[in-house]
Parts: C-alpha cells; structure tokens; sequence
C-alpha cells in the first residue's frame, strides 16, 4: 500500500439508505501510516459552529429569495426554521443585496445542499440556484407567480402570497 493515497469522504444526506440482501466484503489491512512521512498534522482540536444549523449537514433547510421583498421580512423564514429545526438559507440575489450573509447563498456559486426537504420561499428558481439544491429529497416552493421556473423542479407548491402562507404554516407546525 505504500505510495497509495486515500481519502475517504462522507456527505451526510447525498445517498439514501438501502436495505439489501448482499452481505459485505469485509478486507483487514495492517497498514500504518508513517507520522514521519504523513503530509497531514495531527490535530486534538474540535470546531464547531453555534447556534445555526450548518447549511450543508441540514435535514430540513427554509430558503427565502427577492420575494421577501426587504430584510426586515427575513423574520417570519427564521419563525418557520425554528419551528422545523431547519437551516435558513438565500438566493443569491439576496446575499448580494446584502440582506443575508454570504455563507447563507444556496445555489451553483454557493453552498450546495442535500437535505432531506428544501423549502424555498420567494425565490424564482434560476436555473443557477436549482444546481445547489437538485439534491435535496423533496423540494417545496412558495411563490405568488405560477410561471416561476421553480414550480418546475418541485415536488410540491403553493401559489400564494408568502406573507399570508409562511406565517400559517408557522402556526400550523407550532400547533402540532
């Protein structure tokens, strides 16, 4: 093995789970790696974030676009991610007029996500934005315009105002 690099690496979310009947080969290695000629440093340190929910480990994420129509409105999609212990998220649009931090901007040039139900709030669907998001198991859209492209791509929508729908359906997942 001497000379072969492997990495391994776990997205949580990115394949489902499956039963099957097929029994696992299982291979024993009495590979070590050499601390000497390791090109990674061991580190005992942990980061962790606090207080949101990272983005790209969601199970649920509430995603809000130009449809809130201004900053001040982001409140009624953060009510709806608490209610769900969902991650918010934003087109990119919104990240780029400023109203919600750049790390929060779903889609092609941003965070790609693959959570299992994606709820998107005012956002068109631009074809830039539904590559981030392709992912997810079950994509819901929110917006007053039955011609958005997102309706497109979504499993389910609702064609409504999002300042009437997002507060019920707050109201409605807090009740039960």
């Amino acid at each position: 093995m001497k000379g072969e690099k492997k990495v391994l690496v776990v997205k949580k979310n990115i394949i489902d789970i499956s039963l099957t009947a097929h029994k696992a080969e299982v291979q024993q290695t009495d590979y070590r790696p050499d601390p000497e000629g390791s090109i990674f440093e061991k580190s005992t340190e942990r980061l962790t974030a606090e207080g949101d929910i990272l983005l790209d480990e969601a199970d649920i994420v509430i995603s809000g676009g130009r449809g809130l129509k201004a900053p001040e409105n982001w409140d009624m999609i953060e009510a709806l991610a608490q209610a769900l212990g969902a991650a918010t998220a934003c087109s990119k649009p919104v990240s780029d007029m400023g109203w919600r931090p750049h790390h929060e901007h779903v889609g092609q040039t941003g965070v790609k996500v693959s959570p299992n139900l994606y709820i998107a709030v005012g956002i068109s669907g631009a074809i830039q934005h539904l590559a981030g998001v392709n992912a997810s198991k079950v994509l819901v859209a929110i917006n007053n315009d039955p011609e958005a492209p997102f309706f497109k791509a979504a499993d389910y929508g609702i064609v409504g105002d999002a300042f009437d729908i997002v507060p019920r359906l707050t109201a409605k997942v807090k009740s039960l």
